[in-house]
């Protein structure tokens, strides 16, 4: 069955914060129904002195929680989560992707908050209503199975990076920080499309395990975003799940596969709004790019659909407009959710305040709800691929084969060689039976290597002194915040990135630094030996040979005493720390004089989901003073630290 569909755009306006509030801001956007209508700010430009209002009509359109209570994440995984499951189970592939400049809640809509079920972004909300409908088929129909595998990966800077997998993630991150020019490599093939090769994907059989990976993925992504002085909205990540519908009858065995992608792209800033310099420019420059390569596909496929039907006389190639897929790793790879065989969503995520980034977010929305694609249930798709790809493999064998005969060589060097030399189809061969071999691995196989996955995953945290926890089965279930143990929980601008990485301090001592013997390691401005704490009683903490250490946003330069909620940057990393003993004794004094005690730490400070103020206050000028003497020497990042 085939279909051809728009894709279906939605857009959400965050509301305003408390600050905003405050300030008594007017805010530029409103929704009415379906349409999202932007008022130019200043006085009236209008014939009249009506300031100017330009309207855009989407599928949907949510309105700030604050103005409606059905604009929650629960209404929009009811519109888009919904059809997204239904489409999937039914055999079709499916995209959804958040687009909108950084702070306009793009993370928050796909991920969610972890800590409260009500604020679950589409990630968990799809995981979760996918295995109930697994679940309730399976019971329902006779022969009927399901597998689900799932991958997540990130692209930075157009290479793209394994999330899942501790080898890949950490190797991409050289112990500078710096970006090194690894990757995995991106593909085509005629039948399965744009593929990223030796990507890992993890066999799972409960949305817990689905969720533990997402949660594996942001944290590897944290612990290279810091060390490289980033932050999640400069880089695109791609969480995927692979679904296959097995239906085994006394005459034949059919198998379904459909593909989930859900992304969560890159925030769209311009260059002069986020006062970038230096390097932050210059890579700015190249995630701008990459999301102007997606405009121009986006562009062309909406005009390939508003030309009217060329003349019969007219060739194919003169009527079909060129789509510039490969202008970047990001189009490429979402060739088959742009104009291809996908059932496609995007969430366009805007400000309230800012005109010109909401003006440009809500075109770039409004040309993409012309694209059609054409979606395709995929019925016996592996069978197809296995037999294809032998076909394949065969004829490259045969063309080797000729190519290094004696006769062969010659004429092949006489030639110079070129496209279909000895080593393209080496590479081809090589690649085809990569594929072939892990279409043919057996579930048991899968789910044995993603135990080992799991287990290498837990291995490469607890080698940087962070803390895992699990559940007895060596799953992952998220943050470990030990009840008795004082310890460092990170902090981000981005809420996604925020308080995801937990470090033990241990009775005795901790030191801190970028060398293997280090207690805690720590790659991003840190020193081979940067810092230790003491804990006997009382946490202190000692910068080592005048390493760059603050706590509460003052440098120090011998042993500083902490509390519970202090403020501690160690070079690129911000943390606040959680003493639970320490804290506990406050809120007994705090509840037994009715106010604070004087290490200024309340009950507060004992949750790692909660953030204060004064959190961000610290992070801002840490993160203003580290990026803004960021130079370029040589051709070497060179990251000077002043406190």
């Amino acid at each position: 069955m085939t279909e051809h569909k728009n894709v279906v755009v939605a857009v959400r306006c965050r509301p305003l914060n408390a600050r905003e509030e405050k300030r008594g801001v007017q805010r530029l956007v409103t929704m009415h129904g379906q349409q999202a209508q932007l008022i130019q700010p200043g006085e009236g430009t209008g014939k009249r002195g009506e300031r100017r209002q330009r309207t855009y009509t989407f599928d949907y359109a949510y309105p700030p929680v604050s103005d409606s209570g059905e604009a929650g994440q629960q209404n929009v995984f009811n519109d888009i989560g919904q059809a997204v499951l239904g489409h999937a189970l039914s055999g079709y592939h499916c995209c959804v992707f958040a687009y909108g400049q950084t702070g306009s809640g793009k993370s928050y809509t796909m991920m969610g908050n972890s800590s409260s079920s009500s604020d679950a972004g589409l990630i968990p909300r799809i995981s979760k209503g996918l295995f109930a409908c697994i679940e309730e088929e399976e019971e329902r129909e006779e022969g009927v199975s399901y597998h689900v595998e799932v991958s997540y990966l990130e692209i930075y800077n157009e290479r793209v990076r394994d999330l899942l997998n501790p080898i890949s993630a950490s190797s991409s991150i050289n112990s500078n920080g710096n970006n090194n020019n690894m990757g995995l490599r991106v593909r085509e093939h005629p039948s399965l499309g744009p593929y990223v090769e030796d990507l890992t994907k993890a066999a799972v059989s409960t949305h817990s395990e689905m969720l533990t990976h997402m949660v594996q993925g942001n944290r590897a992504r944290t612990v290279a975003a810091t060390q490289m002085n980033a932050a999640s909205s400069r880089s695109h990540a791609v969480f995927t799940a692979i679904v296959t519908r097995r239906k085994q009858t006394e005459a034949q065995v059919t198998e379904r596969v459909s593909r989930i992608s859900l992304v969560d792209l890159a925030g769209s800033e311009r260059a002069g709004a986020t006062m970038a310099t230096g390097a932050r420019l210059r890579e700015g420059a190249r995630i701008n790019q990459s999301l102007a390569a997606l405009g121009k596909v986006i562009s062309a496929l909406a005009d390939q659909e508003r030309r009217p039907p060329a003349p019969s006389s007219s060739s194919q190639a003169s009527s079909v407009p060129f789509v510039p897929y490969r202008d970047s790793v990001l189009t490429w790879l979402l060739k088959d959710s742009l104009g291809g065989n996908s059932r496609t969503f995007m969430i366009a995520t805007v400000s309230p305040l800012d005109y010109g980034e909401t003006l440009s977010t809500l075109r770039y929305a409004s040309r993409a709800r012309h694209i059609v694609n054409v979606a395709t249930v995929n019925e016996d798709a592996t069978a197809k691929l296995v037999r294809q790809l032998r076909e394949e493999i065969n004829e490259l064998q045969r063309q080797l084969h000729k190519r290094t005969a004696p006769s062969a060589t010659t004429s092949n060097n006489a030639n110079g060689g070129g496209v279909g030399s000895g080593g393209d189809l080496e590479d081809q061969l090589a690649a085809d039976e990569k594929l072939i071999a892990e279409l043919n691995q057996s579930w048991e196989e899968k789910l044995q290597r993603t135990q080992a996955l799991q287990q290498a995953q837990e291995q490469a945290l607890a080698a940087m002194g962070i803390s895992v926890d699990t559940d007895g089965q060596g799953q992952g279930v998220g943050l470990h915040a030990p009840r008795d143990i004082p310890h460092l929980v990170n902090l981000s601008e981005d809420p996604l990135m925020s308080e995801c990485l937990v470090y033990n301090l241990k009775p005795g001592t901790t030191v801190v630094g970028d060398d293997d013997s280090a207690d805690i390691r720590l790659g991003g401005g840190v020193a081979q030996n940067h810092c230790v704490f003491e804990y006997d009683g009382e946490l202190i903490v000692r910068p080592i040979a005048n390493s760059p250490v603050m706590v509460n946003g003052r440098s120090i330069t011998g042993p500083k005493r902490l509390r519970s909620g202090y403020r501690i940057v160690i070079g690129a990393y911000v943390f606040r720390l959680n003493h639970p003993l320490q804290a506990r004794e406050d809120l007994l004094r705090a509840e037994q004089f009715g106010g604070i005690s004087s290490g200024g730490s309340t009950s507060r400070s004992t949750t790692p989901s909660d953030s204060r103020p004064e959190d961000w206050q610290c992070y801002d000028r840490a993160q203003q003073q580290q990026l803004a003497l960021e130079e370029c020497d040589g051709g070497h990042v060179v990251r000077q630290l002043q406190f």
